[in-house]
């Protein structure tokens, strides 16, 4: 893995579009993996149980990483030991440092890489207080170990990507701030949720709904029925997997109240799958109360949902209650 700087120049401008404009992300990515001359890059994180997994990837490793997952190295990757705690100290670790020569000729893990045309890798590491984050550069296997002198233009990579995935969630949070305060004007409950289902903002509306048995705790949503909690954690499963916001990723849940009619819950997608890991949220909820009398102003419907005024009034009596069937 060599790197070219001209070409890395380049490709780390293409990270500032990118903080507006998400769809951007995996192509500045690919560029930056190109300029480093790598196979591919990956974007990787824990899943709480010592698993690692791919949240972001360049096409050229996806077979590599299907078969990663397929053989379960995930779970018995050694080198985790070795390379975080040496990332976590230095920010930017080449895996020759760490794995001998020894290893590299004999292990199972080495067999498998090689099998890909993969020898090694560099990791740095992207985490923040919220999320741990680790960019992992593939050296080619017909490529000479990556000179010394190069690991200079990794922590200039590491240093500009950390910077723009904190602007990138700032630009993102506001959107989503943005959003929370139209649908209070228009007296819709709403719940935001990360990539890993954990509640990132709730506007009043909703916050005084879910009071009681139904709350928000520690970025949870708390239901005390088992059988509705289930439901509503699979709804908002299904949802955060979706690869995209489409019709098809909408769920409806309902959620029982003491005296009450069910308040009605609708999950649907924010964006692609793919820029989830630089997006503030990545679902959201609306509640609906039965027991409350619509009062929507139509022209925060209008501009939040893009509609005519036609359009706006045939949604606030569908909203009542009225059949859109003639």
């Amino acid at each position: 893995m060599r790197v070219n700087a001209e070409l890395l120049s380049e490709a780390l401008d293409q990270v500032q579009a990118a903080i507006f404009e998400p769809s951007l992300w995996l192509p500045a990515i690919e560029a930056i993996s190109k300029a480093s001359g790598a196979l591919g890059a990956t974007i990787a994180e824990p899943n709480g149980r010592g698993v690692f997994g791919a949240t972001l990837s360049t096409e050229n490793l996806e077979v590599f990483l299907e078969g990663y997952v397929r053989e379960d190295w995930g779970s018995r990757d050694f080198r985790v030991q070795k390379l975080l705690p040496a990332v976590r100290r230095a920010g930017v670790v080449l895996e020759t440092d760490l794995i001998s020569k020894e290893q590299f000729e004999r292990h199972d893990y080495y067999k498998f890489m090689r099998k890909h045309g993969i020898a090694d890798c560099v990791l740095l590491d992207l985490s923040s207080a919220k999320d741990e984050l680790y960019l992992v550069f593939q050296n080619r296997l017909a490529e000479a170990p990556l000179p010394a002198q190069d690991a200079a233009h990794f922590h200039a990579i590491r240093a500009r990507l950390i910077s723009a995935l904190q602007l990138a969630q700032h630009v993102d949070a506001s959107k989503v701030v943005g959003m929370a305060a139209a649908f209070e004007t228009s007296h819709i409950g709403c719940i935001f949720f990360d990539r890993k289902g954990l509640v990132t903002l709730a506007n009043a509306k909703a916050e005084a709904l879910f009071t009681g048995d139904l709350r928000i705790s520690r970025g949870e949503v708390r239901v005390s029925s088992a059988i509705e909690a289930a439901h509503f954690n699979r709804a908002l499963k299904t949802v955060l997997q979706a690869q995209r916001a489409t019709t098809d990723t909408v769920s409806v849940v309902r959620l029982s109240r003491p005296g009450k009619r069910p308040l009605v819950v609708r999950f649907e997608r924010l964006g692609a799958q793919l820029t989830d890991v630089f997006s503030h949220s990545c679902a959201m909820a609306l509640i609906e109360d039965p027991d409350e009398e619509i009062r929507q102003n139509p022209e925060t419907l209008m501009t939040l949902f893009d509609l005519t005024p036609a359009e706006t009034r045939i949604s606030l009596l569908v909203a009542a209650g009225m059949s859109a069937e003639i």
